[in-house]
């Protein structure tokens, strides 16, 4: 333990008064000089310095020690001496150079005496201590961020307009599209979609509160989910599957049946509950409490092998709920409290980092979460001028494309590199210094509602616009995130300025709804329009979705109907078709694998099981 001794204390081992004028030593540093034949030791003047006059530091502090007061018995001795002319000099005043205390840290003091156990160390100066920065977990660590994105690999660009999947790749004038007759609706205002983990079914979400469950083999209803124990009224908004699709999370808003609100002109909102059902029953097995207003958005994910729902509410939360190995029960919820947010639209993961951070679109923003931690880290600000509402990692096939993980970094032999070559700054001549990791970034797309006309307050500023981001990662230890932006998508036809629409890509387009019950399709790499959908009545058209695996296009509206399209061309749909199940065979013999690898698995630890029961037994009968 070092022990500090106060600076007042040292080198006063003698109390007598010090004349400061006496001073004096055996030798003259450069801090002295000389005056009237004697050396005077510069000092710092303690008297505050006055602007209004020209003395310097040494003449101030000339006057302060001849306006001083002197100790009693030094006046005493003063009067003795009466005659002015007396040459009798004053004896000098000196003081015992004190030895340095083997525990201070006066660097100007001696050194420690030859008989201590510390003279053996080497005192490290107080100026060549280097400072370290303290570990703050919130720092992007790119070993620890690429070793998560190797062992927990995300699949979210496994299908886009170039995996050969059977997906819609190609939308233009030698490949048009057709609507499929088909009769998914509702009796209101269809506000979202969700396919399941198989893309065998096609949920919608409507404001009565229902949840209908609808086959994509012919189109047809399959089931109905509705709360039959709610006593108030439910609306749903999001929702998403379970990845084995027995269960299916819901969420929206929930208004007070029995009270009005003025200032709404609707019901009076109540807390709003996710709804967890059971597919097959229709029951509510679960219900995830902890938004006061409505739900955005709702995501599933999994992170360490953890299973977690996301969520983004009206009310300026993200809501972080760990769930049970089953998905049926709650563990724990985790409430990610920025102290900005006002709105949190949607969120969507960052790439090759192993589910630890996601981009949120939220007010007029976009805002980067480091999920693990359930913390903010950046805002991304003034995306557009009213909200930014819908934001998703797109991976477009005709633009660079993001690197590959990294590899693990090489460990340095440090007991191979020379005393010589760490002063320096190097590594030996004949070591090869570890190449740089390649700039890791990922694509953005987003889109927003303008501020109205200030007078007629009909229409916006600015033109509504898509925009496409690039994100880069850091690349050091406490790195900052970056946000550029590649290209924007306008038209003055194009006319979305309302809340709550959601975008979609394939990677080579864009499909951005409008209010007006169109849909536009842009061209990623040139920004021109390609095509314009326009099947929805006169009203916004809320949500659209690219089908990962078959030939299909989806879009809802709040005229309560589902349109479904597809190629129009013959060839176009055969090729897809071909394509498709390809696809889904290799995804059948994947899905074998690992129920392969699972009930080894379980085989392998059942025995494992039984060993240790069988030795417990052995030594018991011994």
């Amino acid at each position: 333990m070092t022990v500090l001794i106060p600076s007042q204390t040292r080198g006063k081992e003698n109390d007598e008064p010090i004349d400061i004028e006496n001073v004096d030593g055996p030798v003259h540093s450069e801090n002295e000089h000389i005056e009237e034949g004697r050396p005077v030791r510069k000092r710092k003047a303690t008297v505050p310095f006055d602007e209004d006059t020209d003395m310097d530091t040494d003449e101030l502090l000339e006057k302060e020690v001849k306006t001083k007061k002197k100790p009693a018995a030094k006046a005493k001795a003063a009067k003795a001496i009466k005659d002015p002319a007396a040459t009798v000099k004053a004896p000098k005043k000196t003081t015992k150079k004190s030895t340095r205390s083997a525990f201070s840290d006066d660097e100007d003091g001696g050194q420690y005496p030859a008989n201590s156990i510390l003279s053996k160390f080497k005192r490290v100066p107080k100026g060549k201590i280097p400072f370290v920065k303290p570990e703050d977990p919130l720092d992007f660590d790119p070993n620890y961020v690429y070793s998560l994105a190797r062992q927990y690999p995300d699949s979210y660009w496994k299908h886009h307009a170039e995996s050969k999947s059977g997906m819609i790749n190609k939308i233009s004038e030698d490949h048009p599209l057709e609507l499929v007759e088909s009769n998914i609706r509702d009796q209101a205002a269809i506000t979202g979609m969700v396919l399941s983990p198989d893309g065998t079914m096609l949920a919608t979400f409507c404001n009565l509160g229902s949840v209908r469950i609808w086959s994509l083999e012919d189109f047809s209803l399959l089931k109905t989910l509705r709360d039959a124990k709610e006593e108030h009224i439910d609306e749903f908004y999001v929702g998403t599957f379970v990845p084995d699709q027995t269960l299916l999370l819901a969420g929206g808003k929930l208004k007070d049946r029995n009270n009005w609100s003025e200032a709404d002109e609707d019901n009076n909102i109540l807390p709003c509950p996710l709804k967890l059902f059971d597919i097959l029953t229709g029951e509510v097995v679960c219900q995830l409490r902890g938004h006061k207003e409505e739900l955005l958005c709702v995501k599933r994910v999994q992170f360490k092998g953890e299973n977690y729902f996301l969520s983004g509410s009206q009310d300026g939360y993200l809501n972080k709920w760990h769930m049970e190995s089953d998905w049926r029960s709650l563990k724990v919820m985790e409430q990610m409290e920025d102290g900005i947010t006002c709105m949190a639209f949607t969120v969507s993961f960052v790439p090759n980092t192993g589910n630890k951070y996601f981009l949120a679109a939220a007010d007029e923003n976009l805002r980067l979460y480091d999920f693990e931690h359930s913390t903010l880290l950046q805002t991304f600000e003034n995306m557009y001028s009213s909200y930014c509402d819908c934001g998703k990692f797109i991976q477009p096939v005709d633009f660079p494309m993001p690197p590959p993980i990294p590899d693990e970094e090489p460990v340095v032999d440090t007991e191979a590199v020379s005393e010589s070559a760490i002063k320096k700054g190097k590594m030996k001549a004949d070591e090869d210094e570890p190449a740089p990791r390649p700039q890791q970034y990922a694509y953005f797309i987003s889109r927003g509602v303008e501020l109205l006309d200030s007078e007629e307050r009909m229409i916006a500023k600015d033109y509504n616009s898509c925009t496409l981001h690039k994100l880069v990662y850091p690349t050091t230890k406490g790195g900052k995130w970056y946000l550029t932006e590649v290209k924007k998508f306008q038209d003055e036809e194009y006319f979305s300025n309302a809340w709550l629409i959601k975008i979609s890509s394939n990677g080579r387009y864009l499909m951005a709804p409008t209010c007006t019950g169109e849909v536009f399709i842009y061209n990623l790499k040139t920004g021109q329009v390609t095509g314009v959908l326009k099947d929805h009545d006169d009203v916004e058209v809320r949500d659209v979705i690219f089908h990962p695996t078959r030939p299909l296009l989806f879009t809802s509206a709040d005229d309560g109907q589902v349109r479904v399209y597809t190629y129009s061309k013959p060839e176009d749909l055969r090729k897809a078709l071909k394509d498709s199940e390809e696809t889904q065979r290799k995804d059948s013999e994947a899905a074998a694998l690992v129920s392969v690898a699972t009930d080894l698995s379980a085989v392998s630890v059942k025995d494992d099981e039984e060993e240790t029961i069988v030795d417990v037994v052995d030594e018991d009968l011994t």
